[in-house]
């Protein structure tokens, strides 16, 4: 609320700012991400090739998210409304397992196929937005 507010009272300066953002938002968001991978990297390279089928299912789980978002076409024709039900139904909150499992007292490792999901959505969101961009 404090970022929206901060956002709303002096727009012209976050404005001149804004194509940074995305950037600065995700190199913040991939070193949390590495908070939590970091001391889990042994387990994660035990894994050998089940490391890429945790990574497939992670980025089957978001083009499913992507597919249903644009489902939202039989709804509505408006171009605004529907990358809004794209981006908001395709967006799972991954982070919340992190949070979960360190609260918890669970194993760490629970955490790792949150993580695997979290960069594939860091990789398939800014694809999805330039696509988007250009239609």
């Amino acid at each position: 609320m404090i970022g929206v507010s901060l956002r709303t009272k002096f727009s012209a300066f976050f404005a001149r700012h804004d194509s940074a953002y995305a950037g600065i938002g995700s190199i913040l968001y991939l070193l949390i991400l590495l908070a939590v991978v970091g001391p889990n990297a042994s387990t994660i390279i035990g894994y050998g090739w089940y490391a890429f089928v945790i990574a497939g299912a992670a980025l089957c789980l978001n083009l499913i998210g992507y597919l249903v978002g644009m489902s939202s076409r039989l709804l509505t024709s408006d171009r605004k409304e529907v990358i809004t039900y794209l981006f908001t139904v395709s967006k799972k909150e991954f982070s919340i397992a992190a949070a979960f499992v360190a609260a918890s007292g669970l194993p760490s490792e629970i955490a790792i196929p949150a993580a695997f999901f979290a960069v594939i959505q860091m990789i398939t969101s800014p694809i999805a937005a330039k696509i988007l961009a250009r239609h």
